[in-house]
């Protein structure tokens, strides 16, 4: 039996038909040059860049949109607007010992924003990135048309709203699969010496598929943890980590319960990234917070209230899918132009190259595993343009970076990589007019400047 989560007030439809609405009453009067941005409830998790053009777009008002409209249990999936929150969605599914089969790991990560772009998580060498377990979505185009569209019904749109940034039209309803949890997750923290028995463990394990979650962290080149989830009904004990940082006690554990909730967003209170520029690293600071925990909806919410926080000091925040074979060349270059660690690592399967990518660029990649790679925080220097380092490596290894920070590629090289044809042949129905921007122009804007983003000497 389907469970109904819609509260009082407005319904989804009527929701639906404002947005729709405003596109349509608003449309025809942009100008060249004019763009529409989302007014959202959550807080963005794109790099805070105060020069990013979309601050001084239209806004489309999608507050509203934010509700888990169904659960069911006998077919295990879910139906819900794009600014659910991953921590919101979970603690309803639990209630029924469902969760999605992907769950990004930071709470405030949306539904809507986990399609938009490229996120993973330590199922993800089961099951791919949260799209691959999406069955529908709903979509307000530029003209303010309502579709609907998934495998069998508008198939290439349905493909290519995935890592579209919002650049092709608004999703406003998903449909998504669920799976079975338990009340507690066991991980076990494997230790090695160097990249290769890391590798193989991973090999190994991703062709078993003997545990229920996967992902690593290499501390040093010589101190790497693979750590390894599995669902237990009953745990001896159980950590938290809402004040201890998470990766760093896997320098030291063999082993670990958490709550299922906890695990699924222990990185959380490390918020990668913003961690540094904030001083999250600092105990005595992490101390005087209380009560106020350094949670990311705070530290996301402070960058955006705050922009001269972050204005200038753009440390590297960059992560990368590369295909397992290309791992060992990757490692050696970073280790020779980074050198900086901890670096996180995510088994990745593909069983079928995304539409997006442009088939020309990824087909000489034929094993199906690849590795996502995380940089966090990597202090910029400034004797070169680490984030274009960083692409362009990723570039020559066959990879393909996320655009959710600093991207420096000219466009050429940039439909090398993207698959140009298909993008622009679904922009034509559903953002004729290029209301929402052209995938390029959004995620690239930086590429535009003379200046890279350096911190000052």
């Amino acid at each position: 039996m389907a469970i109904r989560m819609l509260k009082d007030g407005l319904s989804h439809e009527q929701k639906v038909d404002a947005v729709a609405k405003s596109v349509r009453e608003h449309a025809p009067f942009c100008r060249p040059g004019e763009f529409f941005s989302l007014k959202k409830a959550a807080v963005s998790h794109l790099v805070p860049n105060p020069g990013n053009p979309k601050h001084r777009d239209m806004k489309i008002n999608i507050v509203d949109l934010s509700e888990i409209l169904e659960i069911d249990p006998k077919s295990k999936s879910c139906v819900a607007e794009p600014g659910v929150t991953f921590e919101a969605l979970v603690r309803e599914t639990l209630k029924y010992h469902l969760v999605p089969l992907i769950v990004p790991e930071l709470k405030t990560i949306t539904i809507g924003g986990a399609v938009a772009g490229l996120a993973a998580e330590s199922m993800s060498f089961r099951y791919g990135t949260f799209h691959d377990t999406c069955l529908e979505y709903e979509l307000v185009t530029g003209t303010g048309q309502i579709i609907s569209c998934s495998p069998e019904q508008n198939g290439e749109i349905f493909e290519m709203v995935h890592s579209s940034f919002g650049t092709l039209g608004i999703v406003t309803r998903l449909k998504f699969k669920l799976l079975p949890a338990a009340p507690f997750v066991r991980v076990e923290y494997l230790h090695f010496p160097g990249l290769d028995p890391f590798l193989y463990a991973i090999q190994e394990h991703s062709r078993s598929r003997d545990v229920d979650f996967m992902d690593g962290i290499i501390h040093s080149p010589r101190e790497i943890v693979l750590c390894l989830g599995s669902f237990v009904e009953e745990a001896p004990y159980f950590n938290r980590y809402h004040w201890e940082i998470y990766y760093q006690s896997t320098r030291k554990r063999e082993k670990d319960y958490l709550k299922t909730l906890d695990y699924l967003f222990r990185y959380d209170h490390d918020n990668f990234w913003v961690s540094r520029n904030f001083g999250q690293e600092n105990k005595l600071l992490r101390l005087l917070s209380l009560p106020f925990a350094p949670d990311s909806t705070r530290m996301l919410s402070l960058a955006r209230r705050f922009p001269f926080l972050v204005a200038g000091v753009p440390d590297v925040a960059a992560d990368a899918v590369i295909p397992f074979a290309q791992m060992g060349a990757f490692l050696d270059w970073y280790l020779e132009v980074f050198n900086y660690f901890p670096l996180w690592i995510l088994p990745f399967l593909i069983e079928k190259m995304y539409p997006w990518v442009n088939p020309n660029f990824i087909g000489e990649v034929k094993s199906n595993l690849f590795i996502g790679c995380g940089i966090y925080g990597f202090r910029q220097d400034g004797r070169r343009n680490y984030y274009k380092a960083f692409e362009e490596k990723v570039f020559d290894l066959r990879g393909v970076k996320a655009l959710l920070s600093y991207n420096y590629y000219d466009e050429s090289t940039f439909w090398r990589i993207f698959n140009r044809e298909r993008y622009q042949r679904v922009k034509k129905i559903t953002d004729p007019k290029n209301l929402f921007r052209d995938l390029y122009q959004k995620t690239c804007f930086a590429a535009s400047r003379e200046e890279s983003p350096r911190r000052p000497e």
